[in-house]
């Protein structure tokens, strides 16, 4: 089972990637830029769409909640 945490949402928020992706990779969840998804990767988020969501600044509360909610997505 892959879960995501709220250090991953993080690890999003924070990144210096052209177009940044929170991703499975595998059994793996991982950043990754957009154009290095291959085939079978699933995109669950974008940096783009977490900041619409959140706003710039993330608290502690808010990544797990977030990383909750994204956790739930992988396992439907």
């Amino acid at each position: 089972m892959v879960t995501v945490t709220a250090n991953d949402v993080r690890v999003l928020a924070r990144s210096r990637d052209v177009d940044p992706v929170l991703a499975v990779v595998g059994d793996e969840v991982v950043v990754l830029p957009k154009a290095d998804l291959k085939e079978g990767d699933v995109a669950l988020c974008s940096q783009q769409k977490l900041v619409s969501e959140l706003g710039d600044e993330i608290t502690d509360i808010e990544a797990q909640l977030f990383a909750g909610r994204l956790t739930n997505l992988v396992t439907e």
